[in-house]
């Protein structure tokens, strides 16, 4: 159990340095660094716990971990005035699976060059498991941040706006 937790607090720690990274390259406002390492470390290291407590599946648990990232990011996007796709999207990116992309593609080029068939239907299963693996990944983190931008669309495009206004009016009130 101690292991678990060391293992969760590095995960966090290189998961906040690689948010703080991606987040860094796409020039936002310096004050939303922070922020964006912060939700990295969160909604990854949730992510950590769920998979290595056999809870969920990675597919699934990444997408528990990109609507936390989302609704996060919606959090301190508010308080920071900047849109959340600023804060949330650098967030996800120490999430995607390049391991298993990876892994495919060797699986692919192992499969091309072996001559045995039963290598083959080995290299051959290797490579769809982590193909879609990837695919569902990838589509999690996708729809994970997408439905929580979705689910708060009016407060997301209040955030930047001093004044709050009725979407279907157009009309600003204070």
């Amino acid at each position: 159990m101690a292991d678990l937790l060391i293992y969760t607090i590095l995960d966090a720690i290189f998961a906040a340095v690689a948010g703080f990274g991606f987040a860094y390259a796409s020039s936002p406002p310096a004050r939303t660094l922070a922020f964006s390492a912060l939700i990295a470390a969160i909604a990854h290291a949730s992510r950590f716990l769920m998979i290595e407590a056999n809870i969920l599946n990675i597919t699934i648990a990444t997408l528990i971990a990109s609507f936390l990232a989302g609704i996060l990011g919606m959090f301190f996007a508010k308080r920071l005035k900047v849109p959340a796709e600023i804060i949330a999207f650098p967030a996800l990116l120490p999430m995607v699976p390049g391991i298993y992309a990876y892994r495919s593609i060797l699986a692919l080029f192992s499969f091309i060059k072996s001559e045995d068939s039963t290598e083959k239907m080995g290299f051959l299963m290797m490579f769809f498991d982590n193909a879609l693996t990837t695919a569902g990944v990838a589509i999690a983190l996708g729809v994970g941040v997408s439905v929580t931008l979705l689910l708060f669309y009016e407060q997301s495009l209040m955030t930047t706006r001093g004044a709050r206004c009725d979407i279907k009016t157009k009309k600003e009130y204070r």
